[in-house]
């Protein structure tokens, strides 16, 4: 069973071919899925009597493809189609799961059964307290490095950035160096000295082979520690979860949706993905190389249905894609001046006006790019502000989020000024950001567990808390025809959806814990439908509202 397309660089006949095959191959897979099977089943308790609100996770290791869905009155159940295949099934309600069994067999026009009950005690994970600098500090070894890595470290983060990290000491040369970029905006600098004890220290201590440190009290994995205790009422059980398990390593760092409900990733490896709900199939897309390796970081998808990401090493290029033609485009982005890290860092794209607008969160920017020319203007800002998500708000203008000074401020593009708005809490650590119907902003707060919104007009600022504590909102995007507001909530592995008409907040949980979800985007063709991309896991998925 075909699951991932690789369409590599190279001999430009041998590209068509393998374009035309993959068109094919996907073709026949569409049609496969008209005539997919389906697992359906009732939960029970272990007195017989039937479970609604239950979740019920099907799965497929081979196909690396997960179905939740919640359990229906009479505790009914039953999944979306589904390709032919050997298939898990697992029921969790409340304190309760069901006993692992056999996998059940979907075949092609056909439904499975498999009833469930919930007879086996729920395992109990305690609540995970999110480390800290003060918890990571005590773990790491003494030494000259760790001094350097926790003054200066946390004038943007905390250690927690840093100490669970594994990488090879050319890794951790690259992080140093662009840490330095940011030390230098903070009027910080970073001595070379400095410099290569920071490196020496991380490589020894934090290398690919160091064990992850762990505290004494920190539970065992547990992939439903994240599902609540109770069984689900009301909205709360109206949906269905899907993930998909990518390769080992693509990192995928963003993900949009184009109007005919396609996902596109960016990849970290300088791969363009593409994945069909309607198929379950993943494509990807091999962009151009560059003098140095691939770091694509954001990905947007234009009013034309084209694919935009962002190089994000020292390639410093935005890349362009279209789906129709297969072919690729690049537009160079001046690398900021020294002593910056060289990097243009651009983190979120918007369009306006025709123009690709981006956040240089390493380079203290603004960047517009003109396709048609290929011209490219800056608007500075703020050193230090690390300028993070944007938004065209109301009145065509241009905001965005100024991560590390807790401001969300608006930018004129016609005269390049800025209107710097404070939020209530400090270290907010704001993130990615949307438009409302009316033109307000909305930012997720993700170290403050708020979402925030910015009267578009006044600049007054009003903040909503999530329901689960210390849920880390993340990334945010907004139904403007309901006036709904969607946040990805990071630490919690949730998404939210906050209605500002009845101040009624309802969280839907993501499949399975430690999904590292980071960027959200509502699919404009079916708006009930909620993207993510889990960067640290290599997922992707969505959540779906069911009306």
């Amino acid at each position: 069973m075909l699951k991932n397309i690789d369409l590599a660089k190279g001999n430009r006949a041998a590209v068509i071919l393998i374009m035309v095959l993959a068109i094919i191959a996907s073709s026949r897979l569409t049609l496969a899925a008209q005539n997919t099977g389906a697992v359906t089943g009732i939960v029970k308790n272990t007195s017989g009597e039937t479970v609604a609100g239950a979740f019920v996770k099907v799965s497929n290791a081979d196909l690396g493809l997960t179905f939740m869905v919640v359990s229906r009155e009479q505790g009914q159940y039953s999944t979306p189609p589904l390709l032919p295949g050997m298939y898990t099934v697992e029921g969790i309600g409340g304190g309760y799961q069901s006993n692992p069994a056999g996998p059940v067999e979907v075949r092609s026009g056909q439904k499975a059964r498999r009833d469930l009950v919930l007879d086996a005690p729920r395992k109990i994970t305690p609540p995970v307290k999110r480390m800290t600098s003060a918890d990571y500090a005590p773990l790491m070894p003494e030494g000259d490095g760790k001094t350097l890595l926790a003054s200066r470290c946390v004038l943007c983060h905390g250690l927690e950035r840093i100490v669970p990290t594994r990488k090879t000491r050319e890794e951790w040369q690259e992080t140093v160096e662009t840490m330095r970029g940011y030390m230098q905006d903070h009027r910080v600098p970073l001595s070379d000295q400095e410099r290569d004890v920071m490196v020496d220290y991380a490589a020894e201590h934090f290398g690919p082979d160091t064990p992850l440190l762990r505290r004494e009290t920190d539970p065992a994995p547990d992939s439903n520690r994240h599902l609540p205790r109770t069984l689900l009422q009301g909205a709360e059980a109206q949906y269905v979860a899907m993930e998909f398990n990518l390769q080992p390593g693509v990192t995928p760092h963003d993900i949009a949706v184009d109007s005919q409900g396609i996902a596109w990733v960016s990849e970290r490896t300088g791969h363009i993905g593409r994945y069909d709900p309607n198929s379950l199939t993943y494509t990807r897309f091999a962009s151009p190389s560059g003098k140095f390796p691939f770091r694509l970081n954001a990905v947007a998808v234009d009013p034309q249905g084209h694919v935009w990401a962002m190089d994000n090493g020292f390639n410093t290029r935005m890349v362009h894609f279209n789906p129709n033609s297969r072919e690729f485009n690049t537009y160079d982005i001046p690398p900021p001046p020294p002593p910056s890290s060289g990097r243009s860092g651009i983190n979120t794209i918007r369009f306006l006006d025709g123009n690709v607008w981006g956040t240089g969160i390493t380079s203290s920017r603004i960047v517009k790019l003109d396709p048609s020319t290929g011209k490219v203007t800056e608007y500075p800002v703020p050193k230090g502000s690390h300028p993070y998500g944007m938004a065209v708000g109301g009145e065509n203008t241009i905001w965005y989020a100024a991560q590390y000074f807790d401001e969300v401020i608006r930018l004129d593009p016609s005269t390049g000024q800025l209107s710097r708005y404070k939020v209530p809490t400090p270290r907010s650590d704001l993130r990615r950001m949307a438009a409302d119907a009316e033109g307000n902003l909305w930012v997720g707060a993700h170290e403050a567990g708020k979402l925030m919104k910015v009267d578009y007009r006044t600049g007054e600022v009003t903040e909503y808390p999530t329901p689960t504590e210390d849920s880390g909102p993340y990334s945010v995007d907004v139904d403007t025809k309901r006036n709904l507001i969607w946040t990805g909530e990071h630490y919690a592995d949730k998404i939210g959806r906050f209605e500002p008409r009845t101040g009624s907040f309802v969280e839907f949980p993501l499949p399975n814990a430690g999904s590292d979800m980071r960027r959200i985007e509502i699919d404009r063709s079916h708006p009930n439908r909620v993207w993510w991309s889990g960067s640290g896991a290599d997922r992707i998925g969505y959540i779906e509202v069911i009306e």
